[in-house]
C-alpha cells in the first residue's frame, strides 16, 4: 500500500513516472520509464539485457464501469474516510486530489454501501436493530424524574436573544461573568528547577481563584436557567404582559424573609413553597397567629362566664337548701294553711332542690385530668388550677406561654392587664410561684 503513495522518477531521464514503469531486478532501486526502456537506455552498471519487471503504482482500474477510478484513488478514498470521517467530503476530496466532493460521495455510496462490497460487509438492517428500553420511566421512588419540575419553554424572540448576547441552542452567553478571569492562569507555568515554595504557593492560589470564578459562573448560569431570568429581562417592557395583583405589606415582608430559601429551589418550586405556607390573603402566618390568639381569648372569656354562672347557681342552691332546713314544721304548716296552693310546692321543693343539686354537682365534678393531652407537663398545683378553671391542659399551657412572652417582651416588667378571670388567676399563680416577678 505504501508504494501507491510513493513518487517515482526515471533513473535515466529524471522525469516523473505517473503510470507503468520498468524496474531492474539486478540493479538496486533502478526504474525506467517506458520511453527510455524502449530505446535500450544504459547507464552506469545497468545493461539493457538485465532482467526487468513491469510495476504499476495504482493507475489501473479495479472496478470496471462508472468513473474509471484507479486503485490509487480508491485507496485514498478509504483512507480519507477513516481519517476525516464519513460525510466530511470536502476534506476527503482534498486528500484524493483528483476527485470532487460529489464524485467521492457517489463512489463510496455506490461501491461500499449499496454495491456488492456493502452487501457482503454490512449485515441486514433488521438483524442489528437494538432492543431499546425506556430508562426514563417513572418508578415513583425518591429519585424519580417526575419529582423534578420541568422548566417552561423559553419565552424570548431571536432579536431579544441577540440583543442580550444569549445563545438559546447552547444555553450560554457570548460574554461570561468575569470575562477576564482566564488572565489569572493564562501566563502560569511551572518550573520546578527555579520555583521555590513561595512561588508554587502563589501559583496555586491563582489557580484556586480561577476555580472559584468558574464555580461562580456555573452558579449564575444555573440561577438564570432555573428562574428564567432571560425571559424576565424583557417581560417588563412588553405591552402584552398581564396585570399582576399588588401584594400587601405583610405579604412582601413574608416573601423577603422566605427569600433565603430560594437558593434551594427553582422558581416554580419556590412559588409552590410560598403557596403551601399560605403566602396570600387570609392564610398568612401573621394573620393566622392573630386570629388564633383572638379565638383563644374568646374561648377563655366564654369559659370564664360559664364558670361564674355555675358558681352563682351552686351558691344560690346551697343557700336555699340551708334556709329550708332552718324552717320549723309549725311555720311550714302555717304557711300551707295561709296559702293552700303552696302546699304542693313546699312538699315538692326538697326533691326538686336535691335534683338540681345533683345535676349541678355532676356537671362540675372533678374530671380525671391525667387522661387528657399534655397533662404530664403540669405540676399538681397546675392540674388543680385547670380543674378549678375548667381548662384543658393545652389551653392552660397556651395561656401561660402567652403571659410569659408578654412579660419577657416588656423588659421583665409586670405591665400585664388580665382580660378574664382565668387569665387573672393564672397570672396570680405565676407571680406566687416565682415565674413572674411583681414590682
Amino acid at each position: 500500500v505504501s508504494d501507491l503513495y510513493a513518487q517515482y522518477s526515471c533513473t535515466y531521464c529524471q522525469e516523473d513516472i505517473a503510470g507503468l514503469r520498468v524496474k531492474c531486478i539486478e540493479c538496486l532501486e533502478f526504474d525506467l520509464c517506458l520511453q527510455c526502456f524502449s530505446a535500450g537506455a544504459e547507464i552506469g552498471q545497468h545493461k539493457n539485457n538485465h532482467a526487468y519487471q513491469f510495476m504499476d503504482s495504482g493507475t489501473i482500474s479495479i472496478f470496471n464501469g462508472r468513473g474509471n477510478w484507479t486503485a490509487r484513488e480508491q485507496l485514498r478514498l478509504l483512507d480519507a474516510i477513516e481519517q476525516f470521517g464519513f460525510g466530511n467530503w470536502e476534506d476527503i476530496s482534498k486528500h484524493i486530489e483528483t476527485r470532487t466532493p460529489e464524485e467521492a460521495k457517489e463512489e463510496y455510496i455506490a461501491r461500499y454501501l449499496n454495491g456488492n462490497i456493502g452487501k457482503h460487509t454490512w449485515p441486514p438492517t433488521d438483524s442489528y436493530v437494538p432492543n431499546l428500553t425506556d430508562q426514563t420511566k417513572s418508578d415513583h421512588g425518591p429519585l424519580s424524574p417526575d419529582l423534578t419540575s420541568k422548566l417552561p419553554p423559553l419565552d424570548i424572540t431571536p432579536e431579544e436573544a441577540a440583543q442580550l448576547g444569549y445563545m438559546p441552542q447552547r444555553d450560554d452567553f457570548e460574554r461570561d461573568y468575569n470575562h477576564e478571569a482566564e488572565s489569572l492562569v493564562s501566563s502560569l507555568f511551572l518550573n520546578p528547577a527555579e520555583d521555590d515554595d513561595l512561588d508554587i504557593a502563589l501559583k496555586l492560589a491563582q489557580v484556586d481563584m480561577y476555580t472559584n470564578n468558574l464555580r461562580e459562573r456555573a452558579r449564575r448560569k444555573r440561577v438564570v436557567r432555573d428562574y428564567q431570568l432571560v425571559s424576565a429581562f424583557f417581560a417588563s417592557s412588553r405591552k402584552d404582559k398581564g396585570i399582576k395583583k399588588k401584594r400587601t405589606k405583610e405579604e412582601k415582608e413574608f416573601r423577603d424573609r422566605m427569600r433565603v430559601f430560594a437558593q434551594f429551589y427553582t422558581a416554580q418550586e419556590h412559588e409552590q413553597f410560598l403557596t403551601n405556607l399560605g403566602s396570600s390573603g387570609q392564610s398568612t402566618p401573621i394573620h393566622r397567629s392573630t386570629s388564633k390568639r383572638r379565638e383563644e381569648e374568646k374561648n377563655y372569656a366564654s369559659i370564664d362566664r360559664k364558670y361564674t354562672v355555675k358558681q352563682d347557681l351552686v351558691n344560690s342552691t346551697v343557700s336555699q337548701a340551708n334556709h329550708n332546713r332552718t324552717t320549723t314544721p309549725a311555720n311550714q304548716w302555717a304557711e300551707s294553711d295561709s296559702n293552700p296552693n303552696t302546699s304542693n310546692q313546699s312538699t315538692s321543693s326538697p326533691s326538686s332542690l336535691h335534683e338540681k343539686s345533683y345535676n349541678i354537682g355532676s356537671t362540675i365534678q372533678e374530671r380525671d385530668i391525667e387522661l387528657e393531652a399534655a397533662s404530664h407537663l403540669l405540676t399538681k398545683q397546675e392540674k388543680s388550677l385547670c380543674i378549678q378553671l375548667d381548662l384543658k391542659p393545652t389551653q392552660y399551657l397556651t395561656q401561660k406561654t402567652l403571659l410569659l412572652q408578654e412579660y419577657l417582651t416588656g423588659n421583665r416588667r409586670l405591665s400585664i392587664v388580665p382580660q378574664s378571670e382565668p387569665e387573672s388567676k393564672i397570672l396570680h399563680y405565676l407571680v406566687t410561684n416565682g415565674w413572674i416577678t411583681a414590682n
